[in-house]
């Protein structure tokens, strides 16, 4: 496609010495640079130029080109059968691309003129060199139309597809209609792809083609119908293949070309002829034969091997066919008829429109504003179910100020329990607070800010009251069984009113914060915008989703401190519950569930902030989530709570109006303890058990250095009476168990005596308290005193056999002056410490010493 050479050669065939016969008509080009180049010429030389494959529209200009014909139609002319595609699907807006120059550039601006009067949008007409389509491809996805009408060279194709590609301009949402100069069809059953730029793929550029309408010229008489020459569309195909040429893009339009030429020769011959004329009169100067020459081509109508052919003025009225890359091949989808206007969808050897999306894309996007409300059956069902937790927590309340005066209410700190079923009952209101919105309250604009601030209010609240009471409880068992090692717990703290002032604090820090944020930065209503949404039923039809949130300037940062405050009460409220996670002790009759109870609280809670963040899209399914959570939580701390309570006194147990305490009860008119309960008794006996082991283990080391000393050599005698100056040892209860035990104790009740034993008790290996009553009400009590005297008694019996104290007072009645005196006296100690060994072991039970005391 040389111009230069094109014209070479027309002057060649022209001047050649050789050639003797005139040139009337010129066949050609298939290059529209070239046939415009020669078109311009060939008027000089009176020569009409019949084209059979040079599409451009500036070849229509008769004024430019008044000798210039042409057998295949222009791009133009297929503008009428654009027209009635797009409306076909509906389509009301297009954008147009095209290459700079006349060629691509004048069938695109006849398009828009036309497109104006049938009332089609023409959104923009873009125009990009070669250096340039990437921004121009940004531009026109910027402005968001689906529906391009594309003309550029079949060069620029692939990287202008591929650009089309990395933006995403692909899919059932973009519609791509290009002439048929521009992708090559006779290439498309090869590789054509394949030649496409490095930074592309061939499945890329597949995937962009894929759905993409080609609009050429249809080149084939309909059916089997024979053309003016006797051929038909197959016949012509099958007898260039028997003489080996190759059908070539524009072999149609060739011959029917030559038969046009022909037989516009033929009837111009024979119009001269009546005038005593003929074509042999022709010569280069000539120009009335020329004219009249191409009047007979324009008026032309014939049936030729390409269809139909007839002219309107240089152009020929062509058949429009469209065709529709489906994956890697192209089928025909339809045919437009000029004649009678009219777009035939169904043709012979038509295949149906396929879409990769399912449906024909949207020509524009209408975009609709949609608020996201919770549905009202998720709502309903919430509301009711946090109605009925509310309820919940109130009858919990007043069966706990009912039953105030009772032991085991008493021993699980009421006042606590109150202020957490108060707490849970402000989170179950929070709930329904939480399901408000637009859907619920029409006029959301005016309430939205006040139920915004009232959530807050009611969640920091509620869960400092909840989970407060926990927090309290575990501080108490922690600093009991983890930080005392000693003596009676005395700490004011451990009191209730102590801990009722630390939530009373967690309030007043919860007010603060939240006070601070709705004056200075307060709470509006804001609609956030969610991913867009194409409507099902139509796809033009464009859903902005919104919700509405809570927001203020600056949500996060109050949002952050409330999370690090509540966040610290958590870690270490579930640090204190796994620090005494085997703490079970009848004094704190609760205690095993309160571990389990912030458990509960730390994990959701935990949840419920992931899950309010990540979900926030789905407004229902984030409610319906996150509200489960919260109730499944609360309710399981109520339940741990007020359950065990509620199943003790429906086992039995009434209520005293004595005041008692845990598990204890004062008589009247005494100061001695009695116990209502087999297993705090059997508690007792624990406590003491361990006590006095740990006694035993002492006395065993103290034994056991004694003898050690006995075994070795003789010492100083002021050495042997300090070293024999045994110290005292009274049995004190310390640890963990006894402390606590000791510490619970109210105030005007003083510590448990230690233990005595009758002998029936001492035979079972049981201890009982001088302060309780025994197992058998029937039965002898006796005193320690008692139990001493016995031993004593027993000791005595035997000859030569001295007591304890007579023992010890003859070894720190006299110095000793000798080493048999010194011997003597360790020798004393030893045998002292073996008797009060055997007197503590016979009151442990289940130890060997036991039976001594019998």
């Amino acid at each position: 496609c040389d111009p230069g050479v094109a014209v070479d050669r027309f002057f060649y065939a022209l001047y050649s010495p050789k050639k003797s016969v005139l040139m009337p008509l010129l066949l050609g080009t298939a290059c529209s640079e070239v046939t415009e180049t020669l078109a311009k010429i060939v008027p000089y030389w009176n020569i009409v130029q019949v084209s059979f494959g040079s599409t451009t529209p500036a070849l229509s200009d008769s004024t430019e080109f008044p000798l210039f014909m042409r057998t295949v139609a222009p791009d133009s002319s297929h503008n009428s059968a654009r027209i009635s595609l797009i409306k076909h699907f509906g389509w009301d807006t297009v954008t147009t691309l095209s290459q700079t120059g006349d060629m691509y550039s004048l069938a695109v601006n006849d398009l828009v003129t036309e497109l104006e009067q049938a009332n089609i949008t023409c959104t923009a007409t873009i125009t990009f060199a070669e250096n340039d389509y990437k921004d121009q491809l940004f531009t026109l996805k910027e402005l968001d139309t689906r529906i391009i009408i594309g003309s550029f060279s079949p060069q620029l194709a692939p990287k202008v597809l591929c650009e089309a590609w990395r933006l995403g301009m692909h899919g059932g949402d973009y519609a791509w209609i290009l002439p048929d100069d521009t992708i090559d069809l006779s290439g498309m059953t090869g590789d054509w792809w394949h030649a496409g730029p490095d930074d592309c793929s061939p499945s890329q550029l597949s995937q962009t083609m894929n759905g993409m309408i080609i609009v050429k010229s249809h080149a084939t008489v309909f059916g089997d119908d024979a053309s003016y020459s006797g051929l038909s569309s197959p016949d012509f195909t099958t007898e260039l293949a028997k003489k080996g040429v190759s059908v070539s893009r524009f072999a149609a339009q060739t011959y029917d070309a030559v038969w046009s030429m022909a037989l516009a020769l033929k009837r111009t011959e024979y119009i001269l002829n009546k005038k005593n004329m003929s074509m042999t009169q022709y010569n280069h100067t000539r120009r009335d034969l020329a004219v009249k020459l191409l009047k007979q081509l324009r008026r032309l109508h014939f049936v030729g091997v390409s269809g139909p052919v007839s002219f309107d003025g240089a152009d020929r009225v062509g058949i429009t066919a469209f065709y529709q890359m489906q994956g890697h091949s192209i089928r025909r989808i339809a045919v437009f008829t000029p004649e009678d206007r009219e777009l035939i969808m169904n043709c012979p050897g038509c295949a149906a429109t396929r879409w990769p999306g399912g449906h024909p894309p949207a020509a524009r996007r209408v975009f609709r504003l949609r608020i996201v409300t919770v549905a009202p059956a998720a709502f309903l069902a919430m509301a009711c179910l946090a109605s009925v937790g509310m309820t919940l927590a109130l009858a919990f309340l007043a069966f706990n100020l009912h039953f105030r005066r009772h032991k085991s209410i008493k021993l699980s700190s009421p006042r606590l329990n109150n202020m957490a079923a108060a707490g849970c009952a402000l989170v179950y209101g929070a709930v329904i607070l939480l399901g408000l919105d637009h859907a619920t309250l029409p006029d959301s604009d005016g309430y939205f800010p006040a139920i915004c601030t009232a959530r807050v209010y009611l969640l920091s609240a509620g869960f400092s009251l909840a989970f407060g009471s926990m927090f309290t409880k575990t501080y108490r068992v922690h600093r009991i069984f983890t930080r005392s090692r000693s003596g009676v717990v005395k700490n004011k703290l451990l009191q209730d009113t102590q801990l009722i002032s630390l939530i009373c604090v967690l309030l007043l820090i919860d007010g603060l914060v939240v006070t601070l944020w709705v004056t200075l930065d307060p709470m509006q209503r804001h609609l956030r915008n969610l991913t867009l949404e194409i409507s099902p039923q139509d796809r033009a039809v464009v859903y902005q989703p919104q919700v509405e949130v809570c927001r203020s300037q600056h949500t996060n940062g109050w949002l952050g401190a409330l999370y690090v405050y509540k966040g610290l009460l958590l870690v270490v409220g579930v640090y204190m519950a796994w620090e005494t996670r085997h703490v079970k002790i009848p004094a704190l009759n609760d205690s095993q569930y309160i571990g389990m109870s912030v458990y509960s609280v730390v994990i959701t809670s935990g949840i419920v902030v992931v899950l309010a963040n990540l979900m926030s899209d789905q407004a229902t399914l984030a409610f319906v989530t996150i509200t489960s959570l919260i109730l499944a939580s609360t309710t399981s701390t109520l339940a741990l709570l007020f359950l065990p309570q509620l199943a003790h006194i429906l086992a039995g147990e009434r209520a005293d109006p004595v005041v008692q305490s845990l598990g204890l009860k004062i008589e009247c008119n005494t100061r001695r303890f009695v116990t209502d309960d087999r297993r705090e008794l059997q508690y007792r006996v624990e406590v003491q058990n361990r006590v006095y082991r740990r006694e035993m283990a002492q006395l065993e080391l103290e034994l056991a250095r004694l003898e050690k000393q006995l075994s070795q050599d003789p010492v100083d005698p002021s050495h042997v009476s300090s070293s024999a100056s045994i110290p005292q040892r009274n049995p004190s209860i310390s640890g963990g168990l006894p402390m606590l035990l000791l510490s619970v104790l109210p105030p005007v009740i003083p510590r448990a005596s230690w233990p005595s034993a009758n002998p029936s008790s001492m035979r079972r290996g049981t201890v009982a308290f001088s302060s309780q009553p025994d197992l058998e009400p029937n039965g002898p009590r006796r005193s320690l005193a008692d139990i001493y005297r016995l031993h004593q008694r027993r000791e005595t019996e035997g000859p030569n056999r001295l007591g304890v104290f007579q023992r010890l007072f003859s070894l720190f009645g006299s110095r000793p002056n000798s080493r048999k005196t010194s011997t003597a006296s360790f020798t004393g100690v030893a045998s002292a410490l073996r008797v009060h060994m055997g007197y503590i072991a016979g009151l442990v039970p289940g130890t060997k010493a036991a039976s001594s005391c019998q």
